[in-house]
Order: structure tokens, then sequence, then C-alpha cells
């Protein structure tokens, strides 16, 4: 078989390249932020918040922030922590406990005693620490907003009791409406330290995929043309703005898709039909994980919703009402006892809140008013075959 890759991790959503292309001054912004208290840990408490669409760059830049923290300071610790993953207070304690080697119970605990242990531990071994949270939006939203006002006051916890400030924290998410959810206090307490990440354009995009080949993909596997056919489909003009582009995660994930689809082929280069059919086959804004984290009935609430759409290919939005059909055939087919009414309107809430479905109120020419349901941005087919994969997996079917 032809070899495409060289290093196939340099184009995982994990991956930390060793250059950032056009995130350099952000990066140089959150060290600059950070310096006074990594010269001289536990002298301040920064606080800082990164936002921007998905995709441009926050996390990737926080983790390479990590390794600037791990090689600066012998002293200063960093933990980065998915809210995603950790949607409770008590998940995102025991998280930092974990990465800071502090022994967690996992289970029996309260909040408050969590807070206590970390509280004590944190001062008795003498540890700093810088801690992430990425997507914290998915925290307020699940928990509300006081969990995440617990963990900023968290850091100034210490000095009440005597001891020195103990924690950084940098807060990641799309825009600031968490921020518009805390209490006055917590507010102000916070801050307004605000590194903003613009969408990546159409050059920028091509920049980061010539980057990433050049590292991940055989010379020769690849030509500049394929990654300009990438970067326009993924970047934005600079001239015009689009809410579904400038997304650099998914221009990654379509030259991963392109490069495995080549070699299964048995092609030796990239070719632009493979690329054509990486991007009918990839989400744009979608993770597989995200999918995975749904409760099982609101899986198929969303694949119900899915294949409305696709029953109904002339119109863009399809009734409440037909997908809550559909979902009473589709739990029928899985030998599963459909959830009530008033459940699939919060299973509904909860798809709209974290972006994976629209909705609006019918206009009055209809008869009636109905709450519609769309999904604009992601291919049909592709989700419905990622939900159809996950939903099966996890009912063994």
């Amino acid at each position: 078989m032809p070899r495409i890759f060289k290093n196939e991790a340099a184009l995982t959503p994990e991956y930390i390249p060793s250059k950032l292309p056009y995130r350099e001054e952000q990066l140089k912004e959150l060290e600059t932020y950070f310096s006074g208290f990594l010269e001289n840990p536990g002298s301040m408490y920064p606080k800082v918040i990164l936002i921007g669409r998905p995709g441009s760059g926050k996390t990737v830049t926080s983790r390479k922030f990590g390794n600037y923290v791990m090689q600066s300071s012998k002293v200063v610790r960093y933990v980065h922590v998915s809210c995603f993953l950790n949607r409770t207070l008590i998940s995102v304690l025991k998280d930092v406990g974990l990465q800071l080697n502090i022994p967690v119970p996992k289970r029996g605990f309260s909040t408050e005693e969590m807070l206590k242990i970390l509280l004590d531990v944190v001062k008795e071994k003498n540890i700093y620490a810088i801690i992430t949270l990425d997507d914290v939006f998915h925290l307020v939203n699940n928990s509300g907003p006081h969990a995440l006002g617990t963990l900023i006051r968290l850091g100034e916890e210490y000095v009440s009791r005597g001891d020195k400030y103990r924690f950084g924290i940098v807060l990641i998410s799309q825009d600031l409406t968490f921020r518009d959810q805390l209490d006055r206090s917590s507010q102000s307490s916070l801050g307004n330290a605000i590194i903003r990440f613009e969408p990546y354009t159409k050059d920028q995009i091509f920049e980061i995929l010539l980057s990433r080949a050049q590292e991940a993909l055989m010379d020769g596997a690849y030509d500049e043309e394929i990654l300009e056919m990438i970067a326009d489909v993924a970047g934005v003009d600079e001239w015009q703005s689009n809410d579904h582009r400038g997304d650099a995660r998914y221009a990654i994930d379509i030259l991963w898709r392109s490069a495995k689809i080549a070699e299964m082929r048995g092609s030796d280069r990239i070719l632009p039909e493979h690329v054509r059919e990486a991007i009918k086959n990839t989400l744009r804004g979608i993770r597989s994980e995200e999918l995975r984290m749904l409760p099982l009935h609101e899986k198929i609430f969303l694949l119900a919703i899915v294949r409305s759409l696709m029953k109904n290919p002339n119109s863009p939005y399809i009734p409440f009402g037909t997908a809550e059909n559909e979902y009473q055939i589709l739990c029928e087919q899985y030998n599963e006892e459909p959830r009530k009414h008033t459940q699939l309107w919060e299973y509904l809430k909860d798809l709209n809140m974290k972006g994976f479905v629209e909705t609006r109120t019918s206009s009055k020419g209809m008869r009636g008013r109905t709450t519609l349901i769309s999904i604009p941005s992601e291919p049909l087919a592709t989700l419905e075959e990622e939900l159809r994969k996950i939903i099966g997996g996890e009912l063994g079917t």
C-alpha cells in the first residue's frame, strides 16, 4: 500500500504543533498576563478569558501556553480541564485533583468536602497551578453560574486563610454570555482580561494546512492546490463574514479524511475526488465525542430530527410534531420505551443550547403556532450515519 502519512498524529485535534501560524500574538498575550505569577508564584491571581468561534485556535493556543508554563517554571503546574466532559463542579474538582496528583476519592464526598480536600492538600504540598477551563459555558449551562463563581473565588480562598495565591485561571468560551450570568462579585473578581480569536481567513487556513501537511504527510502525497481547495471550503473571505467558516479544526479534519481516503483507494497522493468525498463525510461544528455524551434518548431524538429533515429535502425546517412522530418510530425499531412529550421538549432545548439544531416559531401564515427545527450547517447523511453507529454501539445492535 502506498504511504501517505509520515506522522498521522499531526492531523489530530490533540496535537500541539511546533508553530502556531497567526496565533503568536494571542500566545504572547497569555504569556504576558501570567508572567508575574510565573516569576513569583503566589504573588497575584491572574485571570484571562479566551473567546472565539469553534476552530479559531483557542484550545491549541492554551495547550501551547501550557507547554510554555511547564518549561518556564519548576514550581507552577498547568492543568487543562474540558468542561464538555466535566459539566459539574465536583467533576471539575476531581479532574483538577487528578492532574495535580492529589488523591481524589471516587465517590461518597460532597462538593464542599472535595473543595476542602483540594484546598488543604494544595497548601500542604505547596502547589501552584494555572487552571484552564475549556468550553466553560458547558459548566455554566449544566450546573449554573454558581459553580463557575465558586471556581473563580477558589484562587482567593488561600489569601483569606493567610496563604498565598495558589492558582491562575484561563476560561475558554465561544462568547461572553457565560460571564453575564455570573453574580456581580464573581464578575468583578474575574475582571476584563480578554483575548479574542478571530475566524481564520482562507489564506490563513491554507498556511495552517501547509504547516500541518509538512509534518504529517509524505513528500509528494499532496500539492498546494489540494490545500487551497480545502481552505476555500473552510476559511472566511476577508471581506465577507460567515458564521460557519473560519474553522481550522474542520479544515484539518478534511485533510486527514482526504489522506485516509487516498490511502484506502491505493493512491500515492491526495486527489480532488478524495477531498470532495472527505468534505461530504465531515461534520462541520459537531464532534463525535459531543454526540456520544448525549443521553441515549436525546441521541435517538436527534436522529429523528435528522431523518425528518432528510424526508423533507425541499424545506429547511420541520415541525416539532414531525420529529416527535419519527422518534416514536425509531423507539419501536430500537425496542426502547419512548420518552414523554415534555421530556422531548427538554431534549430540544438542550440540543439547541449546544448548537446541534436551530429552532424558531412558525410564521403567522401557518396553521397554529409550532416550533420549527433545522440543522443548517451539517451534512445530514453524515450526521445520520454517525448517530446510527453510536446508538447501535450503545444498544449492541
